[in-house]
């Protein structure tokens, strides 16, 4: 007689099983239906297209086992189609939920994989139904359901757009019932994936945690200005890990430095100036700079700052240095710095540091009581910096224009 396994379970039986959880929800509620009893929740859970949901659900209306009515979900304002199971629908589930336990199967495996024991799931799941379990779990950002195979032991989370994604704590406990190689292998496979689709910092990370630590570190610095463009703690655990395993490339310290003064982090700063001194880079005085602008030390700053400035006439020095003057009142001397900038820039056509320039610029001119020029210079800087400075620029812009309010650009 051959075993009766999870696979054996057809479609109608899961839907009846999920909705037998929700018994309790009738015809006559109308607000705060949950999400799971929409089509797209049932499919979700159940592991199948909303299509697919559509047919089934109407063949069991149309044999008395479900019924549907238009209600409210959670937090939605229009009515949408909401089913439950009937009294035979129930009594239908129990007796599948009956011969399911006596076959030694988990109802909870069956439906949700988050709702069950992590090691009693994993060990439902058929060798390729892990692998692809396995990718998912590594996973930061939902792609589409489609790109996988079918999973014939196990339903694979899928949201209403057809995207999967395990949380995040979920996909943990999973992920350390398997070895760090095959976490790795599955890594690997998200870094080629990311690849092809131009996700740079998800390529990045995948590719760090993949061990691929060399080629990490010439993507990196390949892309450094996308990069840091969009710095964050992960970006800086990332950098921070390729320095470790590949020391030694001033590039990639120098990117490390930018992420960790956008995050604010002055540790990191400090381990980046360190290893930059050892290398005898003149990037270490400026990441001495950012650590003393971020501890307010102005002076200390701007000398730093000077120092570099004076021997390369770096725009990022120029662009240190005129922000310490002008936290230090100083204007006048950091509007020339802010020239001499511009003209550096121009000569060597690098206009990574255009955003801030144009801010300082700003900042003098609202210094000198020219608001109209500040937030014109405002919106200049927010239309050429990376997203994440674009929220601050039009705050001050929206603030400058207020008669009246003062503005402080620290």
């Amino acid at each position: 007689m051959a075993t009766f396994t999870i696979k054996d379970v057809t479609v109608k039986e899961r839907i009846l099983l999920h909705l037998a959880r929700f018994s309790n929800v009738l015809p006559g509620q109308i607000y705060n239906v949950p999400f799971d009893l929409t089509q797209d929740g049932i499919a979700m859970v159940v592991g199948i297209t909303r299509a697919h949901a559509s047919i089934d659900l109407k063949k069991l209306g149309e044999t008395g086992l479900v019924m549907n009515w238009l209600a409210h979900q959670k937090g939605a304002r229009s009515k949408r189609l909401v089913y439950s199971i009937t009294k035979e629908g129930l009594t239908r589930a129990e007796e599948s939920k009956g011969r399911l336990i006596q076959e030694g199967i988990d109802i909870d495996v069956l439906l949700d994989m988050r709702r069950c024991d992590p090691e009693t799931k994993w060990n439902s799941l058929s060798e390729a139904d892990r692998n692809v379990f396995g990718k998912v779990c590594v996973l930061r950002v939902p792609i589409p359901r489609d790109t996988f195979p079918p999973t014939p032991t196990g339903v694979l989370p899928t949201d209403a757009a057809g995207m999967a994604s395990i949380p995040r704590e979920t996909a943990l406990r999973y992920l350390d019932k398997v070895s760090m190689d095959t976490v790795r292998g599955w890594h690997s496979w998200a870094a080629d994936y990311w690849l092809e689709k131009g996700a740079l910092q998800e390529r990045l990370y995948h590719l760090v945690e993949a061990g691929r630590t060399a080629e990490a570190g010439k993507f990196a610095r390949a892309h450094q200005y996308e990069l840091t463009s969009n710095p964050n703690e992960d970006l800086l655990r990332s950098l921070g890990i390729i320095n470790q395993e590949n020391p030694g490339n001033d590039t990639i310290l120098w990117m490390r430095s930018q992420t960790a003064f956008a995050c604010k982090s002055v540790d990191a700063l400090k381990a980046c100036y360190k290893d930059l001194r050892k290398l005898g880079s003149p990037m270490a005085e400026l990441t001495q700079a950012q650590i003393d602008i971020l501890n307010k030390e102005y002076e200390d700053a701007a000398n730093c700052a000077d120092n570099v400035y004076a021997q390369t006439r770096h725009p990022a020095a120029a662009m240190l240095l005129a922000k310490a003057l002008l936290c230090m009142g100083d204007t006048e001397t950091a509007e020339s710095i802010v020239i001499d900038a511009i003209e550096a820039m121009e000569r060597i056509g690098d206009v990574t540091y255009l955003d801030e320039v144009l801010r300082a610029r700003a900042e003098i001119a609202y210094s000198k009581g020219d608001r109209d020029s500040a937030v014109a210079l405002l919106g200049k800087a927010k239309a050429a910096a990376p997203d994440y400075k674009k929220h601050e620029l039009q705050f001050l812009a929206d603030e400058i224009a207020k008669p009246g309010t003062a503005v402080s650009f620290t």
